[in-house]
């Protein structure tokens, strides 16, 4: 199967695993969201290849376009902003979202793989990183 990843699903789990560590961490530079995306993408292609993509294409896709990242904020605008901290651009979450809220609207449906991409030690090291 092949995934396309898109910067909400990216940057709602990006956030959880964020504030599973530490709730007052609301916000997701931009840069970190890139190299957590670049990680989530290199797990997905390390996996095994018994899944039903042809083996000339990708296993996963993100879509963070600057079209899609202005969609998300008008589709999630009761969830999302956009904002910098410290002279970095980025998306933060609107005050009274909870980690609960973002599980409940951005992990219901993802396929397994994908989940188990997103919460890797690996993949979550990349929005630790400075």
């Amino acid at each position: 199967m092949c995934f396309y990843i898109g910067i909400e699903d990216l940057a709602a789990n990006a956030l959880i695993e964020m504030m599973s560590k530490d709730q007052s961490k609301r916000f997701v530079s931009y840069e970190k969201l890139e190299r957590y995306g670049a990680e989530v993408v290199k797990f997905l292609a390390n996996i095994a290849d018994d899944h039903e993509c042809d083996h000339d294409e990708k296993k996963s896709v993100l879509i963070l376009s600057r079209e899609n990242t202005d969609a998300m904020f008008r589709n999630y605008s009761d969830i999302f902003e956009e904002t910098a901290q410290d002279g970095q651009p980025g998306i933060q979450l609107k005050p009274g979202v909870t980690i609960d809220d973002l599980i409940t609207t951005f992990r219901g449906y993802l396929a397994l793989d994908v989940l188990l991409a997103f919460v890797n030690q690996q993949t979550v090291a990349k929005l630790e990183a400075a």
